[in-house]
Order: C-alpha cells, then sequence, then structure tokens
C-alpha cells in the first residue's frame, strides 16, 4: 500500500492524472461544446481510464519491484494507451451523454485539456488526507473558472464530489445526468446491476430504474440478485490490492445476473470492465438516446 500510495501521488502531482497516461485521452471525445462557464460537464477521467487502470493494476506488482520507476512515467505513457475499439466506446457514450442533456435542455460547457481527474482512486484505497489535499486544487481550479455546478457522468466522480465538499465545506453545486436527462427513449430487455455507490450511498437505485422504463426499457429483477440490500459490488474496488479476488468477486456477480437475464445493463464504467469478460454488458448510456 506504500507503494501504491507513492505511485498515485506521485502521478497525481505531476500530471493530474492516477498513473502515467496521456492527457488527450481525457478530452479527446468532446466535440461542439462551449469552453468553460458556470455549469461544466464533469467527467473526472472515469470513464476514459477505466480500462487503462484496470492494465495499470495488473502491472502494479511487477511495477513494485523497480526502483526509481518515477523515472520511467515519460516512457509509460508510450504504452499505457487504451484499446482503440474501447476508446471509441467510451467516446461514444460521453458524446451521447452531452447529446441527452442538451435535448434536455441542460446549459453547460467543458474544460477539455483543463478537466483533472477526480482524485476516486485516493477515497477508495482510503488515503483519505491525500484526497483531501488534491481535491483542493480539483476545487480550487473550478473557482478560478468561475464553476458554479458540475454535472456527473459516473457514480465514482459523483460520490467523490460529494464527499470532497463534505470534506471542505465548499465547493460547487454536484449534479448527476441521470437526474437531469428528460425524453430519452431506449428499447430492450436487461438485468439491471447496480453500481454500489448509486444504489446504497447515493439513494439513485430507483431513479435509475424510473428513467429506463419511462424510456421504454425492460428490466428483469429478482429479489436476492438485484435487490438493494443483497446485490453484490463487481468486485471492482479490490484490483488495486489484489487483481485475483477481484476477478473471482466479478466473475460470481457476472454468473448471479446471467441466471436473472443474459443481457446485463450498468451505469458506471469499472462495473462494465469487470463485468463484461464474463457476460454481455452495456451501459446505460448506449441504450438511451435522444428521443
Amino acid at each position: 500500500m506504500r507503494f501504491i500510495r507513492a505511485v498515485l501521488t506521485e502521478e497525481l502531482q505531476r500530471s493530474r492524472m492516477p498513473f502515467p497516461v496521456e492527457g488527450s485521452v481525457c478530452y479527446g471525445w468532446a466535440e461542439g461544446i462551449r469552453r468553460g462557464g458556470e455549469t461544466i460537464l464533469y467527467t473526472g477521467c472515469a470513464y476514459q481510464l477505466a480500462k487503462i487502470g484496470e492494465t495499470y493494476d495488473r502491472l502494479l506488482p511487477m511495477i513494485s519491484k523497480i526502483r526509481g520507476i518515477e523515472a520511467l512515467s515519460p516512457m509509460a505513457r508510450r504504452f499505457m494507451k487504451p484499446d482503440k475499439r474501447e476508446i471509441a466506446r467510451v467516446y461514444r457514450i460521453l458524446r451521447n451523454i452531452a447529446s441527452m442533456l442538451r435535448s434536455s435542455g441542460v446549459d453547460f460547457g467543458y474544460l477539455y485539456e483543463e478537466e483533472p481527474y477526480s482524485g476516486t482512486i485516493l477515497l477508495e484505497l482510503g488515503m483519505v488526507e491525500d484526497f483531501r489535499r488534491y481535491g483542493e486544487k480539483v476545487f480550487s481550479l473550478f473557482k478560478e473558472r468561475g464553476i458554479r455546478r458540475i454535472v456527473t457522468v459516473d457514480p465514482h466522480t459523483h460520490y467523490s464530489m460529494l464527499r470532497l465538499k463534505g470534506m471542505l465545506g465548499y465547493g460547487p453545486e454536484v449534479l448527476n445526468y441521470l437526474e437531469l436527462i428528460r425524453g430519452v427513449k431506449g428499447e430492450g430487455t436487461f438485468v439491471l446491476h447496480d453500481s454500489c455507490l448509486y444504489a446504497r450511498f447515493l439513494g439513485m437505485r430507483d431513479k435509475l430504474r424510473g428513467v429506463l422504463r419511462d424510456a421504454g426499457v425492460e428490466l428483469k429483477e429478482d429479489d436476492m440478485v438485484t435487490g438493494k440490500e443483497t446485490s453484490m459490488c463487481c468486485g471492482g474496488p479490490l484490483a488495486p490490492l489484489s487483481g485475483e479476488v477481484s476477478r473471482k468477486i466479478s466473475e460470481m456477480r457476472a454468473s448471479s445476473l446471467k441466471a436473472v437475464h443474459d443481457k446485463v445493463l450498468v451505469a458506471c464504467p469499472f462495473c462494465y470492465v469487470n463485468l463484461s469478460p464474463f457476460v454481455e454488458t452495456h451501459d446505460i448510456a448506449e441504450v438511451l438516446s435522444v428521443g
């Protein structure tokens, strides 16, 4: 854990990213959105970095044995790149979210190359003071740019920003795109895998189901598999500490979901990364679209 903390804080200090990666990966999806403004769409780079983070988690045990690893950071950027097909998929998701917000009458901008990583991994690994210090820089940037509200697109970034506001006692209003979209359409039948954060900590379990059903999506439910108190985690948060345990949990969760329906719907990029190797998985923003 000491090594992981050193690597993360070093890279965040250097590049505002949790690991060596070209910054353009985060903002390359954006097109036709004004720069800045009082309200911004804030991705926190979660969707863009989810798959790369999985690769980095696998490399950590090997990297921890290399002395002077910080000197390899520029070199690492050359191979820490997302799969072209996966990043194209992620960019389509983010563009679709932006389109649904526009069609719902939400006026927003974007920070492009200035958008900082949210710091989520620090919070989720228990590095609370490191998260607070990094978060001060994120909120300082928002204040400097005159940003009063942020619209998040994933549960981890949303939860982290709310926690940060609570710690610091100030910060922008935090909204989620699923709370703002109206009149969207969708089709198909799925079993919904709930993000632990959306369902248990952010009170959005019923909201997600309402949005999907209003759009025309059919959901299959099971009291044990999809119940609020009985559904399982995807296993993702454990990956930096134990890839083997994380993978076992992911496989178990996918198996239980398949028993309800063979197509799974998620609202979190990390849930997608962990479940998709074991079951057909789709993001909500791949199923919903402008009506």
